[in-house]
């Protein structure tokens, strides 16, 4: 047997090429590299990230086409490892490869299946998180477990900094696989199905702040929804961005929630549901980030006002 695997690999963005600029290229070859075609790049999304490889290897792709699924046919790889790829492999891709295809999953699988499970983790305030590789079923993030590792979940990381050290702990359990997979020692745990929890697409509407949410959860969806859609309210009819804050826990009147309150040692002081938010830095929708005391000075009208 070949000492080395052959392997195809598929991901995008940022955590992909985490996980394929980690691998041990020792262990494996890489045959060609796939990565979800968009017209319009995320703020994650870099082509050069993926430094391993030749870019002639390289294929985008929008959709598994039936020329795209026969070149992966006759490329014949052992192993398809995919990571962060934002596209659904089709059941024939699934039956390609000798010892199948495995998923870089940033959860505790079977808890928070589907496409959000880092936001949703953050935003639930779970206390501990991890990655699991899986191998790809039909079913979504449905396929047995052949390894899992647990982390604290720290109440200060935000989600970029969370998918960055998930997959990169991802692609270090890779590396330890690959000998047990190309000697087909590994092993695969079926999931407890009935324990399965999911998460959903995220939308920009769920940026904006929900002011009958406890301070707390606004300030765990700001950490989830760092890279997008972002933190927002509006104000003046317009959409106010928020791009740095903190908050403080108070018992804080109904009647005051949402009330700006004052510029206080360089943070514009909002009251919300028990507590407040204390904004560093923001801005209008399409016009550049202030600190708060630049904001305030050009718009000194917006103390004592409510925002929506």
């Amino acid at each position: 047997m070949n000492s080395k695997l052959n392997v195809i690999f598929m991901g995008s963005g940022l955590y992909g090429s985490k996980v394929l600029n980690s691998l041990d290229l020792s262990k494996i070859d890489i045959l060609n590299v796939f990565t979800k075609y968009s017209k319009v790049k995320s703020r994650d999304y870099k082509e050069e990230n993926f430094s391993k490889i030749d870019m002639g290897n390289l294929i985008r792709v929008s959709r598994f086409s039936e020329d795209t699924i026969n070149l992966i046919k006759k490329a014949n790889p052992d192993l398809i490892i995919v990571a962060s790829f934002g596209l659904l492999l089709p059941e024939s891709i699934l039956n390609i490869p000798k010892f199948g295809v495995i998923n870089v999953h940033p959860s505790l699988l079977p808890k928070y299946r589907g496409p959000s499970p880092i936001v949703s983790s953050i935003i639930d305030g779970i206390p501990f998180t991890g990655v699991t590789i899986m191998k790809m079923v039909k079913e979504l993030d449905a396929g047995p477990i052949i390894e899992q590792e647990k982390i604290t979940l720290d109440s200060n990381i935000n989600s970029n900094e969370l998918g960055v050290k998930l997959f990169g702990i991802g692609a270090k359990i890779l590396n330890r696989l690959f000998d047990k997979i190309i000697k087909n020692q590994h092993s695969e745990i079926e999931q407890d199905h009935t324990q399965a929890t999911f998460t959903s697409i995220i939308d920009k509407s769920d940026g904006q702040i929900k002011w009958e949410d406890r301070v707390d959860i606004i300030y765990r969806k700001f950490k989830a929804y760092n890279l997008w859609p972002g933190t927002y309210t509006y104000w003046d009819k317009k959409r106010l961005i928020f791009n740095d804050f903190s908050i403080k826990k108070s018992d804080v009147s109904k009647n005051d929630i949402s009330k700006v309150l004052a510029l206080k040692d360089g943070e514009l002081i909002i009251s919300a549901n028990g507590g407040y938010i204390c904004v560093a830095n923001l801005q209008i929708e399409g016009k550049k980030s202030l600190q708060a005391t630049d904001f305030v000075n050009g718009r000194p009208n917006i103390i004592g006002t409510y925002l929506i």
